[in-house]
């Protein structure tokens, strides 16, 4: 029951929207450069940086088993079980992020008068919308959504912040990180409340019935959750452990420099962002069908369509770094070197294909958890040695580092516990597209 034939154009289409994602995040980020004092600019950083990296955590996993169970309820005409994982999910996580949220409230009213109770407290406040974000965003993707997965956040969420902001400005208003913050917050609760009345409406129509479900049951979707929420979370924390790191061993000037040497990468990384959208999926319901070499030929293609894409991503992006640093002011071209090795980095996670993706849909939470603390070993021991030595590029390079390792660790564990193969670098098949 694969959906071989469509994933090339839904990876496209995915594609298209994360590329235009891209522009308005670059825009916006280089308005706020702009707009804000470099202080003020380096601390929104440390900030969208720290919400990133937590937001997948208050999810507790449920964005990522949902590509698990929903694919296979549907297929399957489970109406009453899928039904029932939405609403067990939705409120799942709604109650344990608002508890999450009060916990770093009161922490951050306890840290009244430090230099970090600004962002602890606003961090509390979007943490809520941000997880349910990341719900809707997996159930989404799991139907084939693909649109409604990725506008919402990636295309109108930014467009929100970049007109609240230019309209302050406008004004006359002085945007510092207080004010930039609560627009921020704003925007996502916005964006999760509307993107969680679509999904109802959408749920609606394919599961009407409210048929309640037992405690055993939920107790399953719970037990497969949970070991999902280190991993994501885990994901998410690795790849923003190097700006976390440099904000605690540099200056918010260095922060900034960093930031907009990955960030003007971005492109490259929502190549694989595509990828992963349309590719559990896939799997997921290659294995409802129980056709091991569907399977095993969607992961390869997988691979082929991902490091593919990021190379050209990557290549393209060097090739305007100049231009895209220079956008932000004359003093991030200092980030040219980052920008390479960052890029280096990419295309070696790229290799790796959506091997992670392949993990959770088998069941091996646990493999991808050992991983995902191994990594973060790596780039925090590495940024610790290396930033104070060599600032930025330090940071640039125990990113690249760590993910060389997890590209290993996750092609030999793949093989070794599933039988499954990810490593292939020949051309993909675009007859289907």
């Amino acid at each position: 029951m694969s959906s071989a034939r469509n994933t090339p154009l839904d990876a496209a289409v995915a594609l298209g929207i994360r590329v235009a994602s891209a522009g308005l995040v670059f825009g916006l980020q280089v308005l706020l450069a702009r707009l804000m004092p470099g202080e003020a600019y380096g601390g929104f950083v440390t900030l969208w940086t720290w919400m990133l990296a937590l937001g997948s955590f208050a999810a507790l996993g449920f964005a990522e088993s949902s590509v698990r169970f929903l694919p296979r309820y549907h297929l399957r005409g489970r109406r009453a079980a899928l039904r029932g994982y939405w609403r067990f999910g939705f409120a799942t996580v709604l109650g344990v992020s608002l508890l999450a949220a009060l916990a770093a409230g009161g922490l951050a009213l306890g840290l009244g008068g430090t230099g970090v109770w600004l962002t602890v407290l606003l961090v509390a406040l979007g943490l809520p919308f941000l997880a349910i974000e990341y719900y809707l965003e997996g159930v989404a993707r799991s139907f084939g959504w693909f649109r409604l997965a990725a506008v919402p956040v990636y295309i109108v969420r930014p467009i929100l912040i970049g007109a609240a902001a230019l309209g302050l400005a406008a004004a006359g208003v002085e945007l510092t990180l207080p004010l930039v913050g609560a627009v921020l917050v704003g925007a996502m609760a916005v964006v999760a409340a509307a993107l969680a009345v679509a999904v109802a409406r959408r749920l609606a129509r394919i599961a009407p019935e409210r048929a309640a479900t037992g405690a055993r049951q939920r107790r399953l979707w719970l037990a497969a959750s949970l070991p999902l929420l280190l991993l994501s979370g885990l994901e998410d924390l690795t790849s923003y452990a190097d700006v976390l790191l440099l904000s605690l061993l540099a200056e918010p000037g260095q922060v900034g420099i960093y930031f907009a040497a990955a960030r003007s990468l971005a492109l490259a990384g929502f190549v694989a962002y595509a990828m992963t959208l349309v590719s559990g999926r896939r799997f997921a319901l290659d294995l409802a069908g129980r056709s091991r070499d569907e399977l095993q030929a969607s992961i390869l293609e997988a691979t082929r369509l991902t490091f593919w894409a990021t190379l050209v991503a990557v290549a393209a992006t060097l090739l305007a770094g100049p231009l895209l640093l220079g956008a932000f002011g004359a003093e991030f071209l200092a980030g040219q070197a980052v920008m390479w090795v960052l890029g280096l980095g990419m295309v070696v996670r790229a290799m790796a294909g959506q091997a992670g993706e392949a993990l959770i849909v088998t069941g091996r939470q646990r493999e991808g958890v050992a991983i995902g603390l191994a990594t973060l070993a790596v780039v925090a021991g590495l940024c610790l040695v290396l930033v104070p030595a060599f600032g930025p590029l330090g940071a640039a390079v125990a990113s690249a580092l760590a993910m060389a390792c997890r590209t290993v660790a996750l092609i030999a564990v793949l093989r070794r516990v599933a039988g499954l193969r990810v490593f292939s670098l020949g051309l993909p098949k675009l007859r289907a597209a």
